[in-house]
């Protein structure tokens, strides 16, 4: 029976890609069986790098190919255990699918180490090298879509070469020439894996861009709640973020800064439940005072951060304006007020915004 399937498997490497979201939310949907299949996959995949023979040194160079990206993948395995043990559904989602990514792609070189020796006692027909063909296809297409800049002229060279020997009957030469074509296309298989994993870093680096952007607008928030200690530890968090150089570090400092974003909006909002229970007791009057002096000291804290810039000057003078004007006419209906209100937190906002933008 012809057993030639390696080769052709191998070049399948676009779904390895790009996990969809759906798989993402399947993987999600049940924790304990992620973990399941995850050591089930390992083990079999063990399994199969320990059937892996080394009589020579190009076997013991695709070996340590292989166990390079199964010693990552057991990583993750690893991580995958502890979002498990942390109830993270989301962290383990994401683990999940780049944990099988790696099995795939793990599954993909063996199958392509077996189909090498296959070959040794298995004669090459033209069907089997026209597929192969379509293969290398593949592999162009997603060279291009990585701006992977790969040299394909070897690869070509060796399979119109094999294309000759077969034509000419010349099967031992066939064989060895589809030989030389499988070890090209593992080592472009795993130029294209290493490019894609450096492609995920970069992502992830501009996410975290992104989040050093809504950190700096939490030390405003936080200093303006006048809490120092999550300052410091925005701060502090900020400082890592943009020193981070894998995914892994990067996401776990952005799940910090998320949790003290609520941790945040959650003090703010019992802080204002305490106010509302406070206000409870005051007369309209000392409400709106409070209220004002309130406005007053956020005024004050973002004039005094607003630097060069002519708008979030502007901003902070009106709002103080009005606040001064609230004042002097404290007797005024209260709808008058409350309009003045919502017009001094529009203009604080902007200000606020400004200088996020401006950091």
């Amino acid at each position: 029976m012809n057993k030639i399937y390696g080769l052709i498997v191998i070049f399948a490497f676009a779904g390895l890609l790009l996990p969809t979201t759906a798989i993402q939310t399947e993987a999600a949907s049940d924790l304990d069986f992620m973990l399941k299949i995850g050591e089930k996959a390992q083990k079999y995949i063990k399994a199969k790098i320990d059937e892996m023979e080394n009589k020579n040194s190009q076997d013991w160079e695709n070996r340590k190919a292989v166990l390079d990206i199964y010693n990552k993948s057991s990583y993750e395995l690893e991580q995958l255990s502890a979002a498990l043990d942390k109830d993270d559904r989301k962290s383990a989602g994401k683990i999940f699918v780049s944990f099988m990514d790696k099995i795939k792609q793990i599954s993909l070189m063996l199958n392509q180490i077996a189909e090498n020796k296959v070959q040794e006692t298995t004669p090459i027909h033209t069907e089997t090298i026209k597929r192969y063909e379509m293969n290398i296809q593949k592999l162009k297409q997603i060279s291009e879509k990585l701006g992977a800049d790969i040299d394909f002229s070897v690869i070509d060279n060796l399979l119109l070469l094999a294309k000759q020997n077969a034509e000419n009957d010349e099967n031992e030469k066939a064989k060895d020439v589809i030989n030389q074509i499988a070890m090209k296309g593992v080592e472009i298989n795993k130029v294209l894996y290493e490019i894609n994993e450096k492609n995920k870093i970069i992502r992830a680096q501009a996410l975290a861009q992104k989040y050093v952007d809504r950190i700096n607008a939490l030390i405003v928030e936080a200093k303006t709640s006048e809490l120092p200690d999550y300052v410091q530890k925005l701060e502090h968090t900020k400082l890592l973020l943009i020193s981070s150089n894998n995914t892994s570090q990067i996401t776990k400092n952005i799940s910090i800064v998320i949790t003290i974003n609520n941790d945040i909006k959650e003090i703010n909002k019992n802080n204002l439940k305490q106010i509302d229970i406070d206000e409870i007791r005051l007369s309209q009057t000392q409400k709106i005072t409070v209220d004002l002096n309130q406005l007053e000291t956020k005024a004050k804290f973002l004039y005094s951060n607003a630097g060069e810039s002519k708008v979030a000057l502007y901003y902070a003078e009106k709002a103080l304006a009005i606040i001064d004007n609230v004042r002097s006419n404290i007797d005024e209906p209260q709808h008058r007020i409350d309009a003045k209100l919502n017009l001094i937190e529009k203009l604080l906002s902007k200000v606020s915004r400004i200088l996020q933008d401006s950091t």
